[in-house]
């Protein structure tokens, strides 16, 4: 009345209950149910949660599940939705955050940034221009034309050490007159 593969099914489903059976079941699928869910999340670690939790369920529900057909199909069939569970998630996830980071209101923020912002550039202008000529000039074509202290001293015809005398001149004499903005 029953096939070879309907005993050796049966056999299989029975063989839940038991830890040896289990292991048994554990070791003749994890690399298949692992290959299954990586084709769909792509992620190792999350590879290994998918199926580590898809073997404790049926560890925890063995004595209560009565299935219809193999276990093998059972388990594909239970790592494949918590795969696609993990992916629907994920996207509704990162749907969630984009609609929020989108809908956020930071533009009284951004415009409190943007006038503070103005406000240290006109007084670091207004700092530059008290410069000596030369510290000036080479303090612009450090800071604002991004150039080498090489390049400068060519420029100008000027030592390499002397740029950097100018440079550090131009920078402590800021950090001094910029105290006030410091956080």
């Amino acid at each position: 009345m029953f096939s070879r593969k309907s005993h050796k099914m049966l056999d299989e489903n029975k063989s839940l209950v038991t830890h040896e059976g289990f292991e048994r079941i554990y070791r003749k699928y994890i690399k298949k149910l692992c290959r299954i869910a990586f084709n769909q999340v792509k992620d190792e670690t999350v590879v290994q949660n998918i199926v580590h939790n898809v073997f404790c369920s049926l560890w925890e529900s063995r004595h209560n599940l009565h299935l219809e057909g193999p276990v093998e199909h059972y388990l594909v069939r239970a790592v494949k939705l918590a795969a696609f569970d993990y992916i629907r998630t994920k996207l509704n996830r990162e749907k969630n955050l984009e609609s929020a980071l989108s809908g956020y209101n930071g533009s009284k923020h951004c415009t409190e940034e943007q006038v503070r912002f103005n406000e240290l550039s006109e007084k670091i202008n207004t700092l530059v221009d008290r410069l000596p000529r030369q510290c000036r000039q080479v303090y612009r074509l450090s800071r604002e034309k991004g150039m080498s202290n090489r390049e400068i001293a060519s420029i100008l015809s000027l030592a390499e050490k002397t740029v950097e005398a100018h440079l550090s001149k131009a920078l402590k004499f800021l950090r001094v007159n910029l105290a006030d903005y410091r956080h």
